[in-house]
């Protein structure tokens, strides 16, 4: 008996422009919604959605991917394209904070944070050395739950099951101590992740049939029903997707081609770019804009239009960090990617 049976055409071999596009609407929705804080906006457009389209085009783009290699092997690939440019970005925030901000960190924190585990520690953790941290530790974890899963793709009703039960585990683990940060954060958009494995299944088989099992069921009621006894709704990735679905099917089907395409190119170039650009910017639209008008300026409290100024110049900054991080990593990475490949 079969719950949920759905074909489409399946895509073509290579990367997916919409996917690239989606990305970079992503990290233009997080920006957005980081400014909107240095200026006290209200958070009308809600850009904290970016995230969770990022999560769910994350398993997108897993499921799409080979599942030939060993587990090994797409763990490596894979924290070799995060962690050298966390790295990188993690030091040189360390620094600065120490140098300019006066700041301190004991030795557990600063370990932590190499290691990219520092949101399993909470809040004070999670967010105490940049705010945009603990994005590492989710995307991570997110890797490790998918290596010794990537053979349920087959079964779509277990990919459920295992989505709710780990929705729900990790939910509760951040919502039980009131680590209210790390549960919005974390907590509320790993089944985005389990829906993106789903959507990327029938995208890459054209094909997806979800049978009336008692592993859907189970999945069902952790995913839905238990987590709601205690007020725990998870809804975000439902608004990124409907957010991915207006954009693929409205913008890229029926606006004119003269602006789709310079959209297009605009945003897989962000797209392209996202990870740095996510690591880098926060501090220096919010940080180090008030450090630089208070030590500059004389001026601690700027206007909204300095801080409109300064945003902007820390975003050109961002944008010109990003791209040369990536390529740096690109030429350095590339030969021991392709090493690893040929074993």
């Amino acid at each position: 008996m079969t719950a949920f049976d759905l074909k489409i055409p399946k895509i073509g071999g290579g990367r997916v422009d919409a996917i690239d596009e989606l990305k970079g609407a992503a990290i233009l929705l997080v920006i957005l919604y980081h400014a909107g804080g240095v200026l006290v906006w209200q958070n009308f457009l809600h850009g904290d959605v970016g995230v969770d389209l990022f999560v769910i085009l994350s398993g997108v783009g897993l499921a799409l991917g080979s599942r030939v290699q060993s587990a090994g092997d797409f763990l490596f690939r894979r924290l070799l394209r995060i962690f050298p440019a966390y790295w990188i970005v993690l030091t040189v925030c360390l620094w600065a904070n120490m140098h300019f901000l006066l700041l301190t960190y004991s030795p557990f924190n600063i370990v932590i944070h190499y290691l990219g585990i520092q949101a399993l520690f909470g809040d004070f953790f999670g967010f105490g050395i940049n705010d945009s941290f603990w994005f590492v530790t989710l995307i991570v974890g997110l890797y490790l739950i998918y290596a010794p899963l990537r053979r349920v793709l087959v079964r779509p009703d277990l990919v459920v099951l295992w989505g709710g039960a780990i929705s729900a585990v990790v939910a509760y683990a951040y919502f039980l101590p009131g680590q209210s940060g790390c549960f919005g954060h974390i907590g509320l958009r790993l089944p985005g992740f389990f829906f993106g494995l789903l959507a990327g299944a029938l995208l890459r088989d054209g094909h997806l049939e979800i049978p009336l099992s008692p592993a859907l069921a189970a999945g069902l009621v952790l995913l839905i029903y238990v987590p709601y006894t205690h007020g725990i709704i998870f809804y975000s990735e439902i608004t990124a997707f409907a957010l991915a679905m207006g954009y693929i099917f409205l913008w890229r089907e029926k606006a004119p081609a003269g602006l789709v395409g310079p959209t297009s190119r605009c945003l897989r170039f962000f797209g392209k770019y996202s990870l740095e650009i996510f690591l880098i910017h926060q501090p220096l639209i919010r940080e180090y804009n008030f450090y630089i008008h208070g030590r500059f300026f004389a001026d601690p409290n700027p206007s909204a239009l300095s801080r409109i100024v300064g945003m902007i110049i820390g975003l050109g900054v961002t944008i010109i960090l990003s791209v040369e991080v990536h390529r740096l990593l690109s030429r350095l990475l590339l030969p021991a990617a392709g090493a690893k490949k040929a074993q």
